[in-house]
């Protein structure tokens, strides 16, 4: 461990270390040549940059020791100097430069008195610049807001301009900028994302993509975390995340079954291959405490790498007896024998003692009219003398790639998990006649969910023809196993008065066993896809095979129920890169979702099915950083049950068996709109932008739904997010961020018969690096954050008629975080 902690230099410059050295000014020298040359060099990883200023002026650029260097440059175009534009090309990393001969400029940090030393006396050998450095790959930190690769799409590691269908990228920048403590809370600005239908709940996260709602379209590191049909639900905290992403449309192909909005894919933070350590404290509004940490180190051999993220965080929800606890640990090593073989290990740990999902409401109060007014925000309907929850999960994973040659590589990607949760709760029901007083009913649950995920494929990269191939095929499987027990009871002293609400003084009934199963879910699948390159054009095509199957076995009746689903999934896409940045392209989409029940002749239902049309234009510029996403599409999904007005006792009531049956002749479809736009302007300016537009409708229905919108989807949805870094004069150090959040007006019920009002959020940010008052803080920096500025009252969605949310109340945050 000794050499873990050894801080070197000869390993690469870590982002971080940029990041906070950006605001220093460039070290301009007026020594080298004064000749003028033509440049065309754009945004760019800033060690391509460099490279490109060798070819134009045939100037050798340094280094002391050969250590790497990574960002991303400022564009330097027209005719130039050698010294105005490597100054241009540095301008917002930190980083100085000095001539050292006519034909050679050495690049150092400021302030770095070993590297300025060996420039000034020549002591240490320079050595060149090589076009390895550290640039964006699809597991890693991007620059600021704006990501360029992803291999959520593809499963490979592909640039996001080149990937025929929309990705939502947000960057550990922007989680760092924005502040979340869940993963609800990162796809705050983030188009087509619905996220505060449940916010007060700490058990999952509920997200509606493109207007549908999947208990199984959450991944991390490419597998599925855990399926929610069970109380124990696994949840990844953001700080212990590299990125967020977001596949739109249906995903099956390269995942299996998954709703037909998209897909959530959670990547972890691993290994970076540079000592690099991090801390953080920070204190708020409503209890607010966390502390995190994230540390990097490096062998000296360089064979292995290490990561340590941490985070221990409590607060308080929509009321002041609704707490939340949580302390979660990820270390991660990697061990990389060769430039073809790495293997990195990934683990977790985290623990829950206190969780809530104690805030909803009766939507006659929240969004329907009642007779005593509109229920107060703070309501807690559960109660201390009884309420409590307690989850504890780890898992382990294997990332394994080979490199057998420059054509065939080879990945496993493996991941075991086990979550377990106790929790007693009182759960609310209906609204009596009085509109004030609920029923609430004593549960008190245990569940343990353990999991195996694997996945398997080899990639192989040919030319035929005049077209570059790069395939990948593989196997995958997963299955997880959950034990749920539950019992509850229910009496008068129970009930709440929800405008009046007092605590304690409970008599609780017995508790009489409710459920007693094992429910067991498998898939394992087969799928293949090609990526394909003709000049300017990609074309992009995969097909999988799906076996899918859920057991449950009932302990109290000694029966067991079993469902097998088969599906044959696809997906193609066309798109094709114009010089200037712009990314026409098309894509058609399907997915698959088992379905549980059987229809009225016993037969079990089929899974229902998602379709895609897609079309779309990208456009990343040439002259700065940034990303832009504009897309249609018609999304439709299919076989949804719906009454069996066939065979009820009203229209059959000479049917010995007639009652309430479904039937799979539903569907539902969503057409739409959505713009993303993310800036990074060296170290000065993000920005994120977003808009959508959803046309969402019941286009097939027996129970009187038919034309209705379904439920939780705005029309509208619209955010913006701008935040400024000072580099100069008294401002020097100082960072103003705010974002605007707007979400349409949506229905709260089936029938549409209960509208939820729009309502806009505005969220701020203000820090200060504190190496602009002096260099021996450099690398801290204080910042406050605020979460619903103005503290607006607003439903964010119902799940039912007796579970509405308010959104999130305001939360304000001070923090201190130190990179050394």
């Amino acid at each position: 461990m000794q050499k873990f902690n050894r801080l070197i230099l000869k390993t690469s410059v870590s982002l971080a270390l940029i990041g906070a050295l950006m605001s220093a000014p460039v070290l301009a020298q007026e020594a080298g040549p004064s000749s003028k040359y033509g440049f065309a060099i754009p945004v760019k990883p800033l060690i391509a940059a460099l490279a490109d200023f060798t070819a134009v002026t045939g100037i050798q650029v340094v280094r002391p020791g050969g250590a790497a260097i990574t960002g991303r440059s400022t564009p330097a175009n027209g005719s130039l100097t050698p010294s105005s534009a490597i100054e241009t090309l540095l301008h917002g990393t930190g980083l100085g430069y000095r001539f050292v001969s006519a034909n050679t400029v050495a690049i150092f940090r400021p302030g770095n008195a070993g590297e300025e030393q060996a420039i000034n006396d020549g002591s240490t050998v320079l050595s060149p610049i090589v076009v390895q450095g550290r640039e964006e790959n699809a597991w890693g930190p991007a620059q600021g807001f704006v990501a360029r690769q992803s291999a959520t799409a593809t499963k490979t590691d592909t640039p996001l301009k080149e990937t025929p269908q929309t990705v939502n990228v947000v960057t550990s920048a922007q989680m760092e900028t924005l502040k979340p403590t869940r993963l609800a809370e990162t796809l705050r600005y983030t188009p087509g994302a619905v996220t505060e239908v449940q916010p007060s709940t700490s058990y999952f996260d509920r997200i509606r993509l493109r207007g549908f709602y999947s208990i199984n379209n959450v991944y991390l590191d490419g597998t599925q975390l855990t399926p929610s049909g069970s109380l124990a639900v696994a949840q990844a905290d953001p700080a212990l995340l590299e990125r967020v992403e977001v596949l739109k449309g249906p995903a099956s192909v390269l995942y299996g079954q998954n709703g037909a909005g998209g897909l959530i894919n959670m990547v972890s933070k691993r290994p970076l291959g540079i000592n690099q350590h991090e801390a953080g404290v920070g204190f708020g509004t409503n209890g607010y405490a966390e502390s995190t940490v994230d540390l990097n180190g490096v062998a000296e051999d360089s064979v292995f790498s290490y990561r340590l993220a941490g985070v221990a965080r409590k607060t308080e929800l929509n009321n002041d007896l609704s707490k939340t606890k949580r302390y979660a640990i990820a270390p991660s090593v990697m061990w990389k024998p060769t430039d073809a073989t790495s293997w990195t290990i990934m683990t977790g740990f985290q623990r829950d003692p206190e969780g809530n999902s104690s805030s909803y409401l009766p939507i006659k109060g929240m969004v329907l009219p009642n007779v005593n007014g509109r229920f107060p925000r703070n309501v807690y309907t559960c109660d201390l003398s009884f309420c409590d929850y307690d989850r504890k999960q780890a898992y382990i994973s294997s990332d394994f790639r080979h490199d057998f040659s420059d054509a065939l590589s080879f990945r496993q990607n493996l991941r075991l998990t086990r979550v377990s949760v106790d929790a007693q709760t009182l759960s609310p029901g209906a609204l009596q006649a009085d509109e004030r007083t609920i029923s609430r009913t004593a549960l008190d649950q245990a569940a343990t969910t353990r999991g195996v995920s694997i996945d398997n494929n080899l990639k192989y990269e040919f030319d035929l023809g005049a077209t570059h191939n790069e395939m990948i095929a593989g196997f995958d499987y997963r299955r997880f196993t959950s034990d749920n027990l539950s019992a509850q009871g229910m009496n008068s002293t129970l009930n709440l008065d929800l405008f009046n609400p007092t605590y304690g003084g409970l008599t609780i009934p017995t508790l009489v066993t409710r459920t007693n199963n094992t429910a067991t879910q498998q898939q394992y699948g087969l799928y293949a896809q090609n990526q394909m390159s003709i000049g300017d054009w990609r074309f992009m095509t995969g097909l999988r095979q799906d076996w899918a199957s859920s057991d449950t076995d009932n302990h109290l009746t000694n029966a067991t129920t079993e469902t097998k689903d088969h599906a044959l999934t696809g997906r193609a896409g066309l798109l094709y890169l114009f010089d200037n940045g712009l990314a026409p392209y098309v894509n058609y989409s399907t997915s698959f979702e088992p379905t549980s029940g059987t229809d009225y002749f016993g037969s079990p239902f089929k899974p229902t099915e998602g379709k895609q049309w897609e079309v779309g234009l990208k456009y990343e510029p040439t002259s700065f950083d940034g990303a832009f996403t504009v897309a249609l599409f018609d999304l439709r999904r299919t076989n949804v049950t719906t009454a069996d007005n066939a065979h009820t006792c009203a229209m059959a009531p000479t049917l010995a068996d007639c009652g309430s049956y479904s039937i799979q002749t539903g569907e539902v479809r969503v057409r739409g709109l959505e713009f993303e736009g993310k800036v990074s302007l060296t170290d000065k300016l993000n920005a994120s932008f977003g808009y959508a537009y959803m046309d969402a409708e019941v286009t097939s229905s027996n129970d009187g739904y038919e034309g209705k919108v379904p439920t939780n989807t705005p029309r509208h949805m619209a955010s913006v997010w701008v935040d400024y870094r000072f580099d100069q004069g008294a401002l020097d150090g100082l960072m103003i961020g705010t974002g605007v959040r707007y979400i349409g007006s949506m229905y709260a019920d089936d029938a549409n018969a209960a509208k939820i009002l729009a309502y806009t959020l505005v969220d701020a940010k203000l820090s200060y690096d504190l190496g602009a008052l002096s260099e021996k803080m450099d690398g801290a920096r204080l910042a406050i954050s605020v979460t619903n500025l103005v503290d607006r009252k607003a439903v964010g969605g119902c799940f039912s008629a007796n579970y509405c949310d308010y959104v999130a109340r305001r939360m304000v945050i001070g923090a201190l975080n130190v990179k050394f």
